[in-house]
C-alpha cells in the first residue's frame, strides 16, 4: 500500500518536470560584450504628427460576410428574418446596440463584434444588445 501511495504522489511531480523540460526555449546566444555602441549620428527630426499616414478607412460590413451570416445581420434592421431570430423585436437596430461603437445619430460606425468594421445605424444582428439608459 505505501508504495502505490508514494508513486501516486510521485506523478505531479513528473508531470510538472516534463512539462517544464519541453517547453524550455533555447537561449539566443548573447551579443559580444567587447561590441562597442555606434557612434551618435546627428538625431533625424521626429516626424510632426500631421506627417503620420492616414489610416486606412474601416471596411464595410457585408450581409455575405461569414460572421455576418451566422448571426443574421442584415443592412436594414426592418428586414431581420423573425422566424430564424425570434428574439428581434420592432425597433431594435445597431444604432440603439451596446456593441455600436458611435452616436446613435450616426449613419454608420464601427462594431466590436465584428473586428470594428462599419455597420449601418439601421441594421441588426442576432447579438442585439441594448445601449445601458444613460
Amino acid at each position: 500500500m505505501a508504495t502505490r501511495r508514494k508513486f501516486l504522489q510521485f506523478i505531479p511531480v513528473a508531470g510538472v518536470a516534463v512539462v517544464a523540460a519541453c517547453s524550455k526555449k533555447e537561449e539566443a546566444p548573447a551579443a559580444p560584450a567587447e561590441a562597442a555602441p555606434a557612434p551618435a549620428a546627428e538625431a533625424a527630426p521626429a516626424a510632426a504628427p500631421e506627417a503620420a499616414a492616414p489610416a486606412a478607412p474601416a471596411e464595410a460590413l457585408t450581409e455575405t460576410d461569414a460572421q455576418a451570416v451566422s448571426l443574421g445581420f442584415v443592412l436594414e434592421a426592418a428586414k431581420a428574418d423573425k422566424t430564424k431570430f425570434p428574439t428581434y423585436a420592432e425597433g431594435q437596430k445597431c444604432s440603439g446596440c451596446a456593441l455600436y461603437a458611435g452616436a446613435a445619430d450616426a449613419a454608420t460606425a464601427p462594431c466590436g463584434l465584428f473586428g470594428g468594421k462599419l455597420v449601418p445605424g439601421a441594421g441588426w444582428c442576432s447579438a442585439f444588445a441594448a445601449k445601458p439608459a444613460a
